[in-house]
């Protein structure tokens, strides 16, 4: 199914291609178009239940030509079998400039980067493990200490964020998150959450999380940050 097939005029031209690759032999089995219509595919990240999940860096609206607004995540099972996937996006993990995504196993929560000078840094605690499309709660990450902080360390006067120094941190519910009007970010850093330079790629593995920031830093040359899962995660 083609998510947004711009009126018949002008097609959404984003999507995602899967490779069947045979790692002894190294060579492609296969290759097909699995999911269309989408817009600014971006990063994204690999489930655990065998699928990917495709980001959307964009928040065009339904217009002249788009039939149907963006900047959804969208999933795409990872199998063999030809097959065009039903684009349905992820309406509960908000609308914004989705970057990447990963997965806490144990307790199935996705964490969510925004690619965006003055994003977020998401969480998103569905219903039921496994089936993203059913809903869940959005929130934005907190430094406990620090509300509204500010960790792009961009110069001495902004609310500077300390290099290698482990920081209590929580998570703040957000509403309004089809934000039509663009501004999911400020309303969260408003409610207290920080805020981080274009989030890029996150990795999950032994236990933790690594994720990247673009223009962070006082020379604007990138930032990486950890963050590691309570056991409580997701309990409060």
């Amino acid at each position: 199914m083609l998510y947004d097939a711009g009126k018949g005029v002008r097609p959404a031209l984003g999507g995602t291609s899967t490779i069947v690759y045979d790692t002894k032999t190294r060579t492609v089995e296969k290759e097909f178009m699995s999911l269309l219509g989408t817009t600014r595919n971006c990063a994204g990240g690999v489930t655990p239940w065998q699928s990917w999940v495709t980001c959307e860096e964009t928040v065009e609206r339904a217009g002249e030509f788009a039939e149907h607004d963006h900047g959804y995540a969208f999933e795409v099972p990872a199998t063999t079998e030809i097959k065009l996937h039903k684009a349905v996006p992820i309406t509960g993990m908000g609308r914004f400039n989705h970057e990447a995504i990963a997965v806490e196993p144990r307790t199935g929560i996705v964490y969510l980067t925004e690619d965006r000078p003055e994003g977020l840094f998401y969480r998103y605690l569905p219903k039921k493990q496994a089936e993203l499309y059913k809903g869940g709660k959005l929130q934005v990450l907190a430094v406990r200490s620090r509300p509204s902080a500010d960790t792009r360390n961009w110069d001495e006067e902004s609310n500077a964020y300390p290099i290698n120094e482990p920081m209590s941190v929580g998570w703040i519910d957000i509403d309004g998150i089809q934000s039509p009007d663009d501004d999911l970010r400020y309303r969260g850093f408003e409610s207290g959450a920080a805020v981080f330079a274009r989030g890029e790629g996150i990795w999950f593995g032994n236990g933790e999380f690594y994720f990247a920031c673009t223009s962070g830093g006082r020379n604007k040359t990138g930032q990486i940050f950890r963050y590691i899962p309570s056991k409580y995660e997701g309990h409060k």
